[in-house]
């Protein structure tokens, strides 16, 4: 399948917008501002798929309308278009929104592609539509709207690791070490900064994630060893370190980790994800009084 962007006449495409929006004249007052994207068959000579995206501003997109050709519906195509447009805004925007009935087939579609709630604007369908908008039986009433927070990963070479990006990294770990570390005293964190600086410019493979244009969370990778991984607070439980450690395995085939045992929720973390403790130090690679715990992948399924 190829996706392109359609830039003229949009309308041609509009009896496809139609099977997601029904009213022509809510599509216009999207469809000139937005861009819009056809999903075209492998001989591209039939639309299979179409996906309108705004620009809301503040770095957040909205897909205002996602619609597949009846006779191409429930093959997947639905959700390769979604995963399209995630990847193709994650350099500028941090948000994807999108707004739908309470049809519990399309909010279960979108909660499987990453998508989760955010608001609701009250009688959106009676307010904005000229009849009733009905799915599933039901006269749609609310608009409910569910968010994906779009990050890109990037791989950076010793080259383009600038003192701006050294320092917005090492400002990432001052603050992640601060949230996860709390055996770290003040003076622990000043000595360790100028190690950490210079890792960071260091490592063979250093991969940074980045939502928006903004790094959320990076990863120093050496050999088959994970030699750093930390993650902003603001965006702990996100899955944002699961994301990095399946990358560093699956790309990487890093099977080694070093892990502070002063920190249980990180061993706990890395245990969860398959690996296990191999052997025991009393102090850090520093000569600190900060013991190690050196961890090993098993792949779960062998």
């Amino acid at each position: 399948m190829n996706i392109q962007l359609i830039t003229t006449d949009k309308k041609r495409f509009l009896s496809l917008l139609l099977l997601a929006d029904e009213q022509e004249s809510m599509i216009d007052r999207y469809l000139e501002r937005g861009e819009l994207f056809v999903m075209h068959d492998t001989q591209e000579t039939e639309a299979v798929a179409v996906a309108v995206v705004t620009n809301e501003g503040n770095g957040v997109y909205e897909l205002k309308n996602l619609a597949v050709a009846p006779a191409c519906q429930r093959k997947g195509y639905g959700r390769q278009i979604v995963e399209y447009l995630c990847r193709h805004y994650a350099d500028v925007c941090h948000t994807l929104l999108v707004g739908t009935g309470e049809s519990k087939q399309t909010i279960a579609f979108y909660e499987s592609c990453g998508f989760s709630y955010s608001h609701t604007v009250a009688n959106f369908f009676t307010l904005n539509y000229d009849h009733p908008i009905v799915e599933e039986g039901k006269v749609l009433k609310d608009m409910i709207y569910f968010q994906k927070k779009l990050t890109s990963l990037r791989s950076l070479l010793p080259s383009e690791r600038t003192n701006n990006l050294t320092d917005t990294l090492v400002a990432l770990w001052n603050v992640s070490v601060r949230a996860s570390h709390h055996f770290l005293t003040e003076e622990d964190i000043c000595k360790l900064t100028p190690y950490v600086r210079e890792a960071i410019r260091a490592i063979g493979t250093l991969l940074v994630l980045h939502q928006g244009k903004a790094p959320i969370a990076f990863m120093g990778i050496e050999g088959q060893k994970i030699e750093m991984l930390f993650v902003s607070p603001t965006h702990f439980g996100c899955g944002f370190g699961k994301q990095l450690i399946n990358v560093a395995i699956k790309d990487y085939h890093a099977l080694y980790v070093d892990v502070n045992e002063q920190n249980p929720q990180a061993e706990g973390f890395y245990r969860h994800l398959g690996f296990h403790t191999f052997e025991r130090t009393e102090t850090d690679e520093q000569g600190n009084p900060f013991p190690i715990l050196k961890m090993a992948y098993k792949n779960k399924s062998n």
